[in-house]
């Protein structure tokens, strides 16, 4: 569909740091490079307002929103809350063939001299394994797009510091054997706890430039 195209190109070129926060987003420009009408792409960009991407200021103009500290911190924690409940979930679903993959995923993510791209995407990995074994449809397209907010807000580079990659395989670790125990309880609290901790890290961060914005003004 058009408004999926639309949608996809410019979250994409949000995401990956292309259009800087407050940048202008020309509609007539877009609508050369993808080759179609304007009308799908207001919509796209209504969407992307709604996740938070973008600020639509009638009359004035569509700007790449710069992230609000308050509500990075409110949509990581609801991130959180809901990668603990398909965790919880997922301890009744997984097969033998998940936690192989699982085992074989974090064993990769083990090696010290992978760079951030690739433990980043091996990290979302053995996530998606977890959640999609919860077969909570819903709450998985749901989480997708904090996911996505989170990788707008968050620098891989400062999450996962060779440091914090080691408490993170720590907890990958406890999250897994928590899962093969099928112990669900301690599989939700686990991770919960292991999300709120990118949370507050992400979080701390914004309300940092926050503080450092009021000083300067």
């Amino acid at each position: 569909m058009k408004i999926d195209k639309a949608y996809r190109y410019i979250k994409r070129q949000i995401i990956e740091g292309n259009w800087e926060p407050e940048a202008a987003i020309n509609v007539n420009e877009l609508s050369e490079i993808l080759n179609i009408s304007r009308t799908p792409i207001h919509k796209a960009l209504s969407k992307l307002e709604q996740e938070g991407f973008l600020t639509i200021i009638p009359q004035v103009g569509v700007y790449v929103k710069r992230p609000d500290p308050n509500e990075v911190i409110e949509r990581l924690l609801v991130c959180a809350n809901l990668d603990a409940l398909m965790t919880e979930q997922a301890a009744l679903h997984l097969t033998d063939e998940d936690f192989h993959n699982m085992e074989a995923t974090l064993k990769k993510m083990d090696n010290p001299k992978l760079s951030v791209d690739d433990y980043s995407s091996l990290n979302i990995d053995f996530h998606r394994t977890i959640y999609r074994a919860s077969k909570l449809t819903y709450t998985f397209n749901l989480a997708n797009q904090l996911w996505d907010y989170l990788n707008f807000v968050g620098n891989p580079d400062d999450i996962f510091t060779i440091e914090r990659r080691k408490q993170s395989q720590t907890e990958h670790w406890v999250i897994y054997y928590s899962l093969k125990e099928k112990d669900s309880k301690m599989a939700k609290r686990l991770m919960e706890k292991h999300m709120r901790r990118v949370s507050q890290l992400v979080g701390e961060k914004y309300q940092n430039i926050e503080i450092k914005q009021r000083v300067f003004n």
